[in-house]
């Protein structure tokens, strides 16, 4: 099943926070192919160059695979925060809908969510590295042990179009909450009897 978080150029309609699109990365979506000879394909103006067109995810075996398109080629690079992987995209702007979250928390997948933004260049502090201006991609998992970096692999697919693939592997459960130990108070001890106290006798 694949969830979108926006549209690739060939398709104007926008598609909901998480909505299913039914469609394959690379290949156009059913409504875009002309039916006959008498309704010919419009040629459509592709977005700007540097612009993120489309998020996508898909769960796989148990695992999960991101896609991110644009146009033309981009960097990619990834570093893991937490329970996040921050993916950082050489793109300098969001393309329609790009920002909308991606709730994957219900699919058989390590992943919990996914959500873009563009950022500015940032210097080097004791707690974050340094940062060029782009797009960063936060992809958080459900369990923090299975936060890492993913495998890469991209391609220009027969739309024309630029993906880089993002490969996740079966995650592992999640830990079960701990269950308390309930002691049961112990037994207080018998108190002792008090002692008995023999009354004088009176003094002539």
């Amino acid at each position: 099943m694949l969830l979108l978080a926006a549209p690739a150029y060939a398709d104007t309609a926008p598609h909901k926070e998480g909505q299913y699109g039914g469609v394959t990365p690379g290949e156009p979506p059913a409504r875009d192919i002309p039916a006959g000879p008498a309704r010919p394909a419009k040629p459509r103006r592709p977005p700007p160059r540097g612009t993120l067109t489309w998020i996508g995810f898909e769960a796989k075996d148990g695992g999960a695979e991101v896609f991110f398109q644009s146009v033309a080629p981009f960097e990619v690079s990834q570093r893991v925060e937490g329970a996040s992987l921050i993916v950082h995209l050489g793109l300098p702007r969001l393309g329609h809908n790009t920002w909308r979250q991606i709730d994957t928390r219900f699919f058989d997948n390590p992943l919990s969510g996914i959500v873009a933004r563009a950022v500015r260049a940032a210097r080097a502090t004791k707690d974050h590295p340094a940062r060029a201006a782009g797009i960063e991609a936060r992809i958080a998992f459900k369990n923090p042990k299975d936060a890492r970096e993913a495998a890469v692999r991209t391609a220009t697919e027969a739309d024309g179009m630029y993906y880089a693939y993002l490969k996740f592997p079966e995650g592992t459960d999640a830990p079960p909450a701990a269950t308390p130990t309930i002691r049961e108070p112990e037994p207080e001890p018998d108190a002792e009897p008090a002692p008995r106290v023999t009354p004088k006798p009176p003094t002539p």
